[in-house]
């Protein structure tokens, strides 16, 4: 029992992660009914920035954590100037950004190469001991950090979206876009907020993992499938599906691995990501209808 248990916290612990990601991915869906292929480059630069910042640099681990979601976030916003907003002017309702997304992905994993390097870089832990002992149970301090912060963030983004003019304004946009325009709000620049916000939840999420899997330049489209899979579970404009999708596929593969074998993790998850999709095409907690916002 205490190795299903161990296996189960480590996966909720992982799971927050792709949470992470996967809220970003839900955050920007719901504003631009768009994702960005480079979500998972923008987690490798987290921790990228974890090592630069709190290693090498010397910076405490709050302040580095900021500066690593405001810099992240400005990438993130710099790749929807480049890649959706031309394409948002104009009219463009095809899936043209997957392309567009995709190729600023290539580049920013080319560019923390060319800085970085491709091999791991090690990040110590940022919270005295490595492993949280609960009862029988331990669990490395890294995943009850992400757990709360994929909590918090959740939470947070519910506040936002309910009881601030602009959080308003971003869950209007994805009920009824055109007449949002015809209010006169500004939906493309809510589109850049979105992805602000998204991309600087990735470089937390990089960040707050480092300790566990190293900063790597080449982890980003590994994480970028997870996360993905993560919203197709949960429902794709719902940041509480994202969080339960990234719980479900997290705890699936640590106890897969576990009892089955290491190999096994992936075929698991996607197993059951295919299993809830044919039950339930539109995701776990799917946004349906229209609401009072």
């Amino acid at each position: 029992m205490t190795e299903f248990l161990t296996a189960v916290a480590t996966g909720l612990g992982v799971g927050s992660i792709y949470a992470l990601i996967g809220v970003g991915y839900a955050f920007i869906y719901r504003t631009t009914a768009s994702f960005t292929f480079a979500q998972g480059q923008l987690f490798g630069l987290g921790g990228l920035f974890a090592y630069t910042l709190y290693v090498k640099v010397g910076l405490p681990a709050l302040v580095a954590l900021l500066l690593t979601a405001l810099i992240v976030g400005l990438v993130s916003a710099l790749t929807e100037r480049v890649a959706i907003w031309p394409l948002a002017r104009r009219g463009d309702t095809s899936l043209t950004w997957l392309i567009s997304t995709l190729g600023v992905a290539i580049i920013i994993t080319g560019a923390s190469e060319r800085i970085w390097g491709r091999h791991p870089l090690p990040v110590p832990n940022y919270i005295g001991s490595t492993v949280v002992h609960l009862g029988s149970i331990n669990i490395a301090t890294p995943y009850v950090v992400a757990i709360a912060v994929a909590l918090l963030t959740a939470f947070g983004i519910e506040a936002f979206q309910r009881f601030t003019l602009w959080g308003r304004a971003m869950r209007a946009v994805g009920d009824n876009r055109d007449g949002v325009e015809l209010a006169g709000v500004n939906v493309l620049a809510l589109g850049l907020m979105a992805f602000a916000v998204g991309g600087a939840l990735a470089g937390i999420a990089g960040f707050v993992l480092a300790p566990v899997t190293y900063a790597q330049a080449t982890s980003g489209f590994t994480y970028t499938i997870l996360a993905f899979a993560a919203i197709a579970i949960g429902g794709f404009s719902s940041h509480w599906g994202a969080l339960l999708g990234g719980w479900i596929i997290g705890v699936a593969g640590a106890v897969g691995s576990t009892y089955i074998g290491l190999n096994y993790q992936q075929p698991i998850i996607f197993g059951v990501l295919l299993v809830v999709l044919l039950i339930r095409p539109e995701g776990l907690m799917s946004v349906r209808g229209t609401r009072q916002v």
